[in-house]
């Protein structure tokens, strides 16, 4: 019987895939600046559309999408802003602190929301936990919003009232990043989402 030998095999790489987006990597200030002027886009395109019943469902800051949902009816309420007149125009609208007052339609609150946002990465090294990433946003509806955010390896949901507020939306970066830095965010978990009473 004749002996047999041992094939070799080689193994060839000729192509690989690495994501585009590791999660468990720090993003870097570059990173950061662009997914804050995605953000600030999609912020001014809900403050155009939101008076004409266009309405953001979900934006996602990885893959830099979103979607708006056309409502037949739009909200008839009106901006009411601490700054007075609200300007139309995305440049002027820039350099205005316009934070809407509570009884403001849930579009200007979103649009606020959305502006705001980016300065979650200014708390990124905050606190014993470090705060979060952000990762996009959903809409489901007009009553909240639920921001979503990678920490510490988990992937979370935030939810900020849109309507029935009783106090402006000021500073939903700063309070998201505190939380999360400080560990808070775990107390505030029900059905899954924390509740960052923003």
């Amino acid at each position: 019987m004749a002996g047999r030998g041992k094939r070799r095999q080689k193994t060839f790489t000729v192509g690989s895939y690495v994501p585009l987006d590791d999660m468990t990597a720090t993003p870097t200030p570059a990173q950061d600046a662009t997914v804050g002027a995605f953000f600030q886009d999609v912020a001014d395109l809900v403050f155009k559309g939101g008076p004409r019943g266009m309405e953001l469902t979900a934006m996602d800051a990885l893959s830099r999408t979103f979607s708006f949902r056309h409502l037949d009816t739009p909200d008839p309420r009106a901006l009411v802003s601490e700054a007075g007149e609200v300007p139309a125009d995305d440049t002027g609208r820039a350099g205005v602190l316009w934070t809407p007052q509570p009884g403001s339609p849930a579009w200007a609150h979103l649009a606020w929301l959305l502006q705001e946002l980016p300065f979650v990465a200014a708390f990124r090294e905050y606190g014993p936990q470090g705060g979060p990433t952000l990762l996009g946003v959903e809409s489901p509806g007009r009553s909240h919003a639920e921001v979503l955010v990678e920490h510490r390896g988990g992937r979370w949901r935030v939810r900020v009232d849109l309507e029935g507020r009783t106090e402006p939306l000021e500073s939903p970066g700063m309070v998201i990043g505190e939380l999360f830095g400080e560990g808070g965010h775990r107390d505030r978990v029900r059905d899954g989402v924390v509740h960052a009473r923003v």
